[in-house]
């Protein structure tokens, strides 16, 4: 049974966030793009212009897109970034608890979600990824988790 204690807020963006963030102008193609997505291993790309976040494109966005190609590779429209793009995505401060990016994940049904400063300049992204690697690796954090495991046996449960 997962049980959500007190220190649920204790974990920040800030603290699990990829910091060196590649992103794309909202004129990119879709071909170079998706290009770039395989040779960075990423699903996500933020859309910037003028130094502001104004979309993200995620793999779902080109794949809704593709053509299949002989030999199974894939094919894109001459579309630009802008025209596939998911516009104004949800975004959240450094500050933010994991639990919220969580909670916002699964309410809009998202994997990423762009971590801006005050001012809205891009300084991170957080990833369901990397909130599943934050689950994984407890070890590898100094803050509290926000959570604790309770082990019990199916018989005891059962009762």
């Amino acid at each position: 049974m997962l049980t959500f204690t007190a220190e649920v807020y204790a974990v920040k963006a800030s603290r699990v966030m990829t910091k060196d963030v590649t992103c794309i102008t909202p004129d990119f193609g879709l071909e170079r793009a998706w290009s770039l997505m395989k040779k960075l291993n990423v699903r996500h790309l933020p859309v910037v212009f003028s130094g502001k976040v104004v979309g993200i494109l995620s793999d779902r966005d080109l794949l809704l897109r593709a053509l299949p190609v002989e030999g199974g590779a894939l094919s894109f429209p001459p579309l630009a970034a802008g025209e596939a793009m998911t516009p104004h995505p949800i975004s959240c401060q450094p500050a933010t608890p994991v639990s919220k990016l969580a909670a916002l994940m699964l309410q809009h049904r998202i994997d990423s979600i762009p971590i801006v400063s005050l001012r809205d300049d891009l300084v991170g992204l957080v990833t369901s990824t990397d909130l599943i690697e934050l689950l994984t690796a407890p070890e590898t954090i100094t803050d509290t988790l926000p959570f604790e495991f309770n082990v019990k046996q199916a018989e005891a449960a059962a009762a």
